[in-house]
């Protein structure tokens, strides 16, 4: 069985009972956002509790559309409003994710507007525009290096459309996709 109630290892998600105690758990419903600045780099916080960087991004409140809670992120954490809408890219739920809690993150993407400086608020102890070719050279909240590798590949391949040069075979051994 896959409830927490049952199987004590598990971490918690979301838990709803009904009045004859049945109950269902699920995931936690996060957020994240890559951030860009031009196709070459990314916009992050720098987490309040951990030091780590990490998405902006958090937790979907009773009543927001992923949508709706990745906008209020956004400016609780870094003071942005976009001026388009963000892009889809993709849904990470490896129960192994998030050491907190059992969470499904739903992330997208979005282009820094233009004149807009990202300045550290909400969770976050500063702001960080970093090179997409130095990801590797930091170290990352729960699972975002995995997003920011899958974003990189991503990158990586449509420059290499663009340029009419073969696509990259990509290798991937990460941690937190099965």
């Amino acid at each position: 069985n896959g409830s927490p109630l049952i199987n004590p290892d598990l971490h918690m998600g979301s838990c709803w009972c009904s009045a004859d105690e049945w109950c269902m758990c699920t995931p936690a419903l996060a957020v994240d956002i890559i951030l860009t600045s031009g196709e070459d780099h990314l916009w992050l916080i720098r987490r309040a509790d951990t030091g780590l960087l990490a998405f902006a991004g958090g937790m979907t409140e009773v009543g927001e559309t992923s949508e709706e809670s990745l906008h209020r992120e956004l400016f609780e954490e870094m003071g942005i409003t976009l001026e388009t809408p963000p892009t889809l890219f993709g849904i990470y739920n490896d129960p192994r994710r998030d050491t907190r809690r059992h969470s499904t993150s739903v992330v997208y993407i979005a282009e820094l507007p233009d004149g807009a400086t990202p300045v550290a608020g909400d969770d976050a102890t500063g702001v960080a525009r970093i090179a997409i070719e130095n990801v590797d050279l930091h170290e990352f909240f729960i699972d975002h290096k995995t997003v920011l590798h899958d974003y990189v590949n991503m990158v990586n391949k449509r420059k290499a459309i663009a340029n009419g040069q073969p696509v990259p075979n990509i290798v991937d051994n990460e941690l937190f996709k099965r």
